[in-house]
């Protein structure tokens, strides 16, 4: 017999259970017990620049949440990979520290691309934005 993936699919409803996937994005935690980069400033290079308001305003992606496919985020344990689109597979672990795109500012996500690059000693290639 064969297997159900690998069955001619019947002409017209079949009546047959089907999976569907979400692509929302999963209800995240805000509030005053979400931690934030300031939370974990010690514990990476990239954020040493950064004042304490900016490390407020980067909330942190709670533990065992899966990323949103094709959404961007910056893992702050892996500078080198930088900022990286999920593909939907990905959950932050025990002890990851991530950064969704989405939840902070242009300015200050293109701060901790340079930040990244300074970590890594490589020359950045990102302009800075002129004051407005």
């Amino acid at each position: 017999m064969a297997k159900y993936d690998e069955a001619r699919v019947p002409r017209g409803t079949s009546h047959r259970w089907e999976v569907l996937m979400s692509d929302d994005a999963p209800a995240v935690a805000a509030g005053p017990d979400r931690r934030t980069a300031r939370d974990v400033r010690g514990e990476h290079r990239v954020l040493l620049s950064f004042s304490d308001k900016d490390l407020a305003a980067m909330p942190l992606v709670p533990e065992n949440t899966r990323l949103v496919r094709g959404g961007w985020y910056l893992d702050l344990h892996d500078p080198a990979r930088a900022d990286f689109i999920a593909t939907g597979d990905e959950a932050v672990e025990p002890g990851q520290h991530v950064v969704a795109r989405k939840e902070v500012s242009a300015d200050l996500w293109d701060e901790l691309l340079r930040a990244c690059d300074g970590v890594l000693g490589r020359p950045s290639m990102r302009r800075l934005r002129p004051a407005v």
